[in-house]
């Protein structure tokens, strides 16, 4: 990258790598280095890997500005209409179902499904197989017919490739919100007694959360701490994984610890977690760092003002606990 900053495959790759070792924070001098140094004729791979580091900031929308302008391009437009499309369904990738109590479940909005749709099938006429970015977003609707629907198409995948990694996650988390616990894990069991494979990373980390969300369900902590364990050996920047870490130290009411990974997890996500900063606020409180709670909490509010119970459960009360 010093001989030639404004390689943007090459920086596309160096950005996936720094996100994995949880340095995403040297990724904007590499940007700013390769901005100077490009043509207009390549401002797609500028604005294709300015839209990969906002989305794993976790600033969608300034992630969907970049990419739309690299989505026409004939080499980064294939990976740009991808990672929208990711964006479109589950913009910081939130749980889409979970058995762990309290946990609020996402759901993408109907435009938000729409526009997704409308991508899959520029993708399709550019002749890349959609079937199981198809099936993820019949199954991101969360409607029943849907989910019949994506389990057949996936189930016939898997006749023909049993082992099929991609197919056997999102099979399992169509069984998971089909409320079929049992098939739900048998899948995730299935795929994760292959190795790891890095073209398939995603599918993994997806896999292990899953899993480790079914297992905390079932106060099997352990269990769950070992799948989220191997999702932060191979991702550091998994906001979710270190969030599910701080919520089993939090059950088991070691809220220094607790407090411990959601600081990780909040900072992970740039700050823009409204949830992890709330878990991390309310530790805070929990663990008598006061003065901390309340500046989580400012933080908070300065990107959701109206965020519930910020002010009544956390400020109002570690002012009152300084004041006695």
């Amino acid at each position: 990258m010093d001989k030639k900053p404004d390689n943007f495959n090459a920086l596309a790759q160096l950005i996936e790598l720094l996100r994995r070792a949880g340095r995403l924070a040297d990724v904007p001098k590499f940007l700013e280095k390769a901005e100077k140094a490009a043509e207009r004729s390549s401002m797609a791979g500028l604005s294709f890997t300015k839209g990969l580091y906002h989305r794993y900031q976790g600033e969608p929308h300034q992630a969907l500005k970049e990419l739309n302008i690299a989505r026409f391009d004939s080499f980064f437009g294939e990976a740009a209409i991808s990672n929208m499309i990711e964006i479109y369904l589950n913009p910081l990738n939130e749980m889409l179902v979970t058995q762990t109590t309290g946990e609020p479940e996402y759901t993408p909005t109907p435009d938000n499904i729409r526009a997704a749709q409308d991508l899959i099938l520029e993708l399709n006429h550019r002749g890349v197989d959609t079937t199981i970015t198809e099936c993820n977003a019949m199954i991101h609707t969360k409607n029943k017919q849907n989910l019949e629907l994506a389990a057949k198409r996936l189930g016939d995948l898997l006749t023909k490739q049993k082992d099929y990694i991609p197919a056997l996650v999102s099979m399992a988390l169509c069984k998971f919100i089909q409320k079929k616990q049992t098939d739900g894990r048998n899948y995730l069991k299935t795929c994760l007694k292959s190795d790891y494979q890095l073209q398939y990373a995603e599918h993994f980390e997806r896999a292990w959360l899953l899993l480790a969300d079914f297992f905390i369900s079932n106060n099997k902590y352990d269990l769950a701490e070992e799948q989220l364990t191997k999702c932060l050996k191979y991702n550091r920047s998994m906001v979710k994984a270190e969030e599910y870490m701080g919520l089993i130290k939090e059950k088991e009411r070691i809220y220094v610890d607790a407090a411990g990974h959601y600081e990780r997890a909040w900072q992970m996500s740039n700050k823009k977690n409204g949830a992890v900063g709330f878990r991390l606020a309310f530790n805070y409180l929990k663990a008598n760092r006061f003065v901390d709670a309340i500046d989580v909490s400012k933080d908070i509010l300065k990107s959701y003002p109206d965020y519930p119970k910020v002010q009544s459960d956390i400020i109002m009360k570690a002012r009152s606990m300084i004041k006695a």
